[in-house]
């Protein structure tokens, strides 16, 4: 038995007569009719009968149709998997809070050890939303929630069927200059940040309005801070150098994440843990089920 026969059987049963089933399989009426009587000669059935309203599937054939069809579903899988056998993309979206902090060096490393391999990483306020169910382009997420929770993906319905690993715990603080009235506090309070100038990364408005843990912690922070005392510049890497130069400014940065800056590495700015604000954070690696 050939594949193309059960086709021939799928598409009659379809169709509302043996002429419209050869117009759709492109070929000529005699010949779909005389690949059919082979076809049933060789199961030993009859699939279809005729009746003054057309041909019409005999008890066999309508026994027969729903296993064919999955026969075919099922070549036709097999057939695809020749064309899977190796990943060329991935997409990895990592929190805004995770920019530049240690990916970057797993993804040259990785880059270097399968060169075929064609990894797209962006940082993003909420990357839980990019998942994809697409076996063949796969999403790696790197989100950031509240401690003793797990990500809110149920609002984003296209990431059920994924598993969350856990990577690392941290906590949302200050990052203030050493030179900065701020850096000789053991802990900062919101209140204390009213009279210092809060340098402010790109897309602050958009990271607000995404639900997640680093939204709450803005939120409070803008709805604390008079909007005189707000400077949003174009790039992160912009607010750090601010950050350097102005000792009298803070940032909302996540811990351990902000060690990836050399002012930080240096001792030039200094973390600070928020205090009467609870801003531990768990950040989780989401991944399909089948691909972690």
């Amino acid at each position: 038995m050939k594949m193309k026969m059960l086709e021939y059987f799928i598409t009659l049963a379809e169709a509302k007569s043996i002429n419209e089933a050869a117009q759709k399989l492109y070929i000529t009426q005699p010949s779909l009719t005389k690949a059919l009587q082979l076809f049933e000669k060789e199961i030993g059935v009859s699939l279809f009968c005729r009746t003054h309203a057309g041909i019409v599937l005999t008890e066999a054939g309508k026994k027969i149709l729903p296993e064919a069809k999955q026969i075919v579903e099922y070549y036709n899988g097999w057939l695809g998997l020749s064309k899977q056998n190796f990943l060329t993309t991935i997409d990895v979206y990592a929190h805004t809070s995770l920019s530049g902090f240690l990916f970057p060096d797993i993804i040259l490393y990785f880059k270097e050890k399968y060169s075929d391999l064609n990894i797209n990483y962006s940082t993003v306020p909420c990357p839980e939303t990019f998942l994809s169910h697409d076996i063949r382009r796969p999403v790696i997420a790197l989100a950031i929630c509240e401690e003793g929770g797990r990500c809110d993906t149920d609002r984003n319905q296209r990431v059920n069927g994924y598993v969350q690993v856990l990577l690392l715990q941290g906590e949302y603080g200050c990052l203030v200059n050493k030179n900065g009235p701020l850096a000789k506090q053991r802990s900062i309070a919101l209140e204390d940040l009213k009279s210092h100038y809060f340098f402010i990364a790109p897309n602050l408005q958009e990271m607000v309005e995404k639900p997640g843990f680093m939204a709450s912690v803005l939120q409070d922070t803008v709805n604390t801070v008079s909007s005189h005392k707000m400077v949003q510049v174009e790039t992160v890497a912009n607010v750090i150098e601010l950050l350097q130069k102005y000792p009298e400014g803070y940032v909302i940065a996540c811990y351990p994440a902000c060690n990836r800056y050399a002012g930080v590495a240096s001792g030039e700015l200094v973390y600070i843990p928020l205090k009467g604000h609870e801003a531990k954070v768990n950040i989780w690696g989401c991944e399909k089920m089948e691909l972690i």
